[in-house]
């Protein structure tokens, strides 16, 4: 059957999580209280439920991993963690034939949507990536982080499509491949190595390998 609309990850999916761990040394060797505490939060915060206010929780869980006040540790995140991490993407390329790719779903008449963990600010512009997307959506302003439902819910709902006609493509196994299989979504790995048994549809690290899958079941 036909995909209707495909959702991207954005973090590691359109652009290499390898290369802009490399241009993050710098930044994190200057701060790595702060990244490691921060990772911490962001792993244990995935498994809260329910959540009232997930920026508040988030601010509070870093606080007391830092012994910092609630405030402190809310500026934090937004100065030196998310404004640092665009900054940074000046310097990180995308993955080869991305934006011909997305182009082409767009002209075989699917939407085109994403769904990110992160705050996408400015990063669009920076992969020059802007202008292209149905419909944009993220996770920490639903609620909750991947894999849980209600992230892939949104942008399925933003997107206008069904689950059993939109696929997702993302790089991480167990946030984005399993959490949107979940929610009965197709989906797509973009990995140098396919997991064993993968529950993926397919799994890629070339855009154009996508791009070929995707239109030929249009032509079928």
């Amino acid at each position: 059957m036909p995909f209707r609309a495909v959702a991207f990850d954005v973090d590691g999916t359109l652009y290499p999580n390898a290369a802009l761990y490399l241009a993050s040394v710098p930044f994190f060797l200057s701060r790595p209280r702060l990244m490691l505490g921060f990772r911490r939060v962001r792993r244990a915060i995935r498994r809260v439920r329910p959540i009232e206010d997930f920026y508040d929780l988030q601010a509070r869980m870093l606080a007391q991993e830092l012994g910092v006040d609630t405030e402190e540790a809310r500026r934090a995140i937004n100065r030196r963690i998310y404004v640092a991490a665009e900054r940074v993407l000046s310097v990180v390329p995308r993955f080869p034939h991305v934006r011909e790719t997305v182009e082409r779903f767009r002209a075989a008449g699917m939407k085109v949507g994403l769904l990110s963990d992160f705050p996408l600010g400015d990063k669009l512009s920076r992969l020059g990536l802007e202008g292209l997307w149905d419909a944009r959506v993220e996770a920490e302003q639903v609620g909750y982080l991947k894999p849980h439902p209600e992230p892939f819910r949104a942008v399925l709902e933003a997107l206008g499509s069904e689950a059993g006609e939109t696929l997702y493509v993302g790089n991480n196994y167990g946030y984005d491949i399993l959490g949107a299989g979940a929610v009965g979504m197709h989906t797509a790995h973009v990995t140098t190595r396919p997991h064993r048994n993968s529950r993926a549809d397919m799994s890629f690290f070339r855009y154009r390998k996508l791009a070929s899958w995707i239109l030929e079941r249009e032509i079928r």
